[in-house]
């Protein structure tokens, strides 16, 4: 075969691609830029309303403020080391932006940055799997453009900030690289994913298996060979299971130094009361939730249902979505806030795997219609850009059952309150800054860059007491106990020291 005829197709190939390749890109570029404009305004908007939660921003504020202060991985919300309950030594990055800017909004717009940019993250690597065919770009764009604004991305979102968002675009590139054969490539951006958060070795080992799978040892792309490809995606199965058992068996117990985990009541109930067996009728139920398994539809949905044409790969799902399924933590339970991005990489893994399937059986439909044109018939190149159409089940379920506004499923009463933000800041200068201080969950986020804040009503006697009058149940702590401690103050033995109408500042008993 001759120089002249290889030249043909490949020539007729480039010539397919370059009109089109743009389009796709921009679209996902497009998709990130408006995700990102639009979580970052409507997290900002919460947060001058001081309608964010303590649990979990305020919790990582403080951590990411006592580095930025030398202080280490510590929080007054925690015994021992803050990593033994969430292994995240990239909070240390974070922490040098508040060496300028000491907000816990930061860590927000750090958040919805992450969940943006696995957008663009997510095209390149779909690319890469999809890869050599023509239309690999637009059926990239059709999955990734919409990514940003995903129902289940919308639910991360919610979080106002947790460290599985930093990793999910750092993974998407470690795909891109393993795939492509940038072997230091692929071991930086799985670094990096490792250090985000405890639970990510389960991550490696997905794309691990994705990027052993595009074997056998070696990957053509028109132009040259990458050999190791096998060997890259064992390495990373390996390295994930290894990293995962070293950091919860051995690494975080031993940075807690024997203080008890505050999640540990998540799975505890499973080995109590007789242990498994004896729990097998809430196992049972626990599993078959349907808020949960109605998450994890959606995510497949937003997927175009790609992973169905491999669904063996979708089983890489069912791991992290029982973990989810059986915790006691509700919205663990019911796959929501943050909890929706553990499953994402398994679900893009199988779609990736799916969608190559897809386009080899328009390659063959390709194939047949060329020959037809020999025995007198017509040749009709299949249309690329037609594959957006696969973007409308995402967008679909982004509206039906997204978590922010304007979507149906939007709770609009949260990101509504009038702003108080700056009002509560000014407020607050009178409290000196090396004074344990005891506050509202909704006042804990704005205030949490100091070394010593807990919720009401847990605190010492010596402690002071900011309590935020329109304050308004968070659903994860007492609420009679905090009503009954705000009731009891007047004859508590606090003096009263400042009030403006909405926020008041008690001092320590006996002062």
């Amino acid at each position: 075969m001759t120089d002249a005829t290889l030249a043909g197709p490949r020539a007729a190939t480039r010539g397919l691609m370059r009109p089109y390749i743009s389009v796709p890109t921009l679209l996902s570029l497009s998709g990130a830029l408006l995700g990102f404009a639009w979580l970052a305004s409507l997290l900002l908007r919460r947060a001058d309303g001081l309608a964010t939660r303590a649990y979990d921003h305020a919790f990582f504020q403080q951590v990411v403020w006592n580095v930025s202060e030398g202080n280490g991985f510590v929080s007054s919300f925690n015994d021992g080391s803050f990593l033994g309950v969430h292994f995240s030594p990239l909070l240390a990055v974070l922490a040098l932006v508040e060496v300028v800017w000491a907000d816990a909004r930061v860590l927000s717009l750090f958040h919805v940055l992450a969940l943006a940019a696995a957008g663009p993250a997510a095209f390149v690597f779909l690319c890469a799997a999809f890869r050599p065919s023509p239309w690999a770009p637009w059926l990239a764009a059709a999955i990734a453009a919409p990514l940003p604004i995903w129902s289940a991305i919308q639910e991360a979102g919610r979080a106002d900030f947790h460290t599985e968002s930093l990793a999910l675009p750092f993974a998407l590139l470690a795909g891109w690289a393993g795939l492509r054969g940038r072997t230091w490539l692929l071991l930086a951006f799985a670094g990096v994913v490792l250090l985000a958060k405890e639970d990510q070795g389960y991550t490696l080992f997905a794309l691990g298996a994705l990027i052993a799978a595009r074997g056998p040892g070696r990957l053509r792309d028109g132009r040259r060979r990458v050999s190791g490809v096998r060997s890259a995606g064992l390495l990373l199965m390996a390295v994930g299971i290894c990293w995962t058992v070293a950091v919860f068996g051995v690494l975080m117990p031993l940075l807690r130094g024997g203080a008890s985990l505050d999640t540990g009541w998540y799975y505890s109930w499973i080995i109590e009361g007789g242990g498994p067996l004896a729990n097998g009728e809430r196992i049972i139920e626990q599993l078959t939730d349907g808020a949960g398994w109605m998450a994890a539809a959606g995510l497949l949905l937003s997927t175009a249902a790609l992973p169905l044409l491999r669904p063996a790969w979708l089983l890489l799902a069912v791991p992290p979505i029982f973990a989810n399924l059986l915790s006691a933590n509700v919205a663990q339970g019911e796959v929501t806030l943050h909890y929706t991005l553990l499953p994402m990489l398994p679900v893009l893994v199988a779609a990736a795997l799916g969608g190559r399937r897809l386009l080899a059986w328009f390659a063959r439909r390709s194939r047949r219609s060329r020959r037809r044109v020999g025995t007198g018939g017509v040749w009709r190149r299949p249309r690329a850009p037609l594959l957006l159409a696969l973007a409308v089940p995402a967008l679909g379920v982004a509206w039906i059952g997204g978590g922010l506004p304007p979507t149906m499923g939007a709770e609009n009463s949260q990101w509504n309150h009038p702003p108080a933000h700056d009002e509560l800041l000014r407020f607050a200068e009178q409290i000196p800054g090396d004074v344990a201080l005891i506050v509202d969950d909704s006042v804990a986020p704005p205030l949490a860059s100091r070394a010593d804040l807990l919720l009401i009503p847990n605190g010492a006697s010596d402690a002071w007491v900011l309590v935020d009058r329109q304050a308004r149940d968070p659903g994860y702590l007492s609420w009679e106990r905090r009503n009954a401690f705000v009731k009891e103050l007047p004859e508590s033995g606090r003096p009263l020291l400042a009030g403006d109408g909405r926020f008041e500042l008690w001092g320590p008993i006996g002062e």
